[in-house]
């Protein structure tokens, strides 16, 4: 049954990129560079492999409007525009409409908020970009669907900060200016959920009282890795607090992690048919095409790829700065409509000496 919705899916987002009226200019392009029809031969998720890895400096390059199906140019008013925040180099950009906006974001939240029962109708302090990211946008909109205001807000550059190195003093003086801002809001406003990075939120509890961090009912983890460890110091120091983390990125969205336990793996699943992952050898000596065409089994470690499969915006066999295991969703999770393989216990893809491959600053 999985397969099945996942493939008739497929079928019905290839049908509208690769239509020769409507479709996308980036992938007509690309159908005429291959020299084979993808409506003819792709049939199942196994063959999106023959469309190769996705080109991301065209991601970079090109005007978002090569992505968007022509049927959808004169909808403009509903495109939702994110761009990422360049870790890995300039920055790619994206379109979703608003209800693909909200599939990829905010139900998956939604979702997860229900099912941990968290706090809803309270006030939210998101500390982190209301841009270049799209989560700025999800948080104002995340808060909404629990029925809170907008949230109260401090704003960072990831780009700048990311240019310090991390024990530099422009480092620390710059986090010092977010924890600044923070604090003050705290002191003053009846706070009661966060919206924030680990990192930040680790070096936060250290400056906030234990009154306030006893205020703290519902935290909502968002930006980067989820230690293990640094989870559990920051579940002791906000005791009545329920905890929800998300893995994703601008490109794809929000993929919930339901246990809120950091003794048990931290497992992350999407929601729905749009989204599929798999992962693939960690070997930097292989080519992309290599890699795709020797896909990891279950629970090997390996670096994710993943395929979006929005009617406005199709991205295939994206290569993530990320590494981590494929699982299946357990049957609780497929009530919640969890079809597709999650990850667990993503982190950064690490070099051979075991240090990190990407720097990622405070988000």
């Amino acid at each position: 049954m999985r397969e099945e919705g996942l493939n008739r899916w497929l079928k019905d987002i290839l049908n509208i990129h690769f239509d020769p009226e409507g479709g996308s200019v980036y992938w007509l392009e690309k159908a005429d560079q291959m020299g084979f029809s993808p409506l003819q031969e792709i049939h199942t998720v196994e063959d999106l492999i023959l469309l190769g890895p996705m080109d991301e400096e065209a991601l970079r390059k090109r005007p978002i409007e090569d992505f968007v199906p022509r049927r959808y140019w004169a909808e403009k008013a509903k495109w939702v525009i994110g761009e990422t925040g360049g870790t890995t180099g300039p920055p790619k950009r994206t379109v979703y409409l608003e209800e693909e906006f909200y599939q990829a974001f905010i139900l998956p939240f939604e979702v997860v908020a229900n099912d941990r029962n968290f706090p809803r109708d309270q006030n939210w302090l998101w500390v982190g970009p209301s841009g270049p990211h799209i989560v700025g946008k999800a948080a104002i909109a995340c808060a909404k669907a629990l029925g809170s205001p907008d949230p109260f807000t401090v704003d960072f550059d990831p780009r700048w900060v990311r240019r310090f190195l991390p024990d530099s003093i422009g480092f620390k003086r710059y986090l010092d200016h977010v924890i600044e801002q923070t604090i003050r809001i705290i002191a003053t406003q009846e706070v009661r959920v966060l919206f924030i990075t680990p990192k930040v939120l680790a070096r936060l509890k250290e400056e906030m009282t234990s009154k306030h961090r006893e205020a703290i009912l519902g935290i909502h983890f968002a930006g980067m890795e989820l230690d293990k460890d640094l989870f559990q110091a920051i579940q002791e120091s906000f005791p009545n607090a329920v905890f929800i983390s998300g893995y994703g990125n601008t490109l794809f969205g929000m993929c919930p992690e339901f246990t809120g336990d950091p003794a048990h793996p931290l497992d992350y699943y999407p929601i729905g048919p749009r989204l599929i992952f798999q992962t693939v050898p960690l070997d930097p000596e292989m080519t992309p095409e290599e890699k795709l065409r020797r896909p990891c089994s279950e629970a090997e470690d390996g670096q994710i790829a993943f395929s979006r499969l929005d009617k406005t915006f199709m991205i295939i066999n994206q290569f993530e700065r990320d590494q981590g295991e494929l699982i299946k969703p357990p049957e609780r999770l497929k009530e919640l409509n969890c079809i597709g393989f999650g990850i667990r216990n993503p982190s950064p893809l690490k070099t051979r000496g075991g240090s990190t491959h990407v720097t990622t600053g405070l988000y």
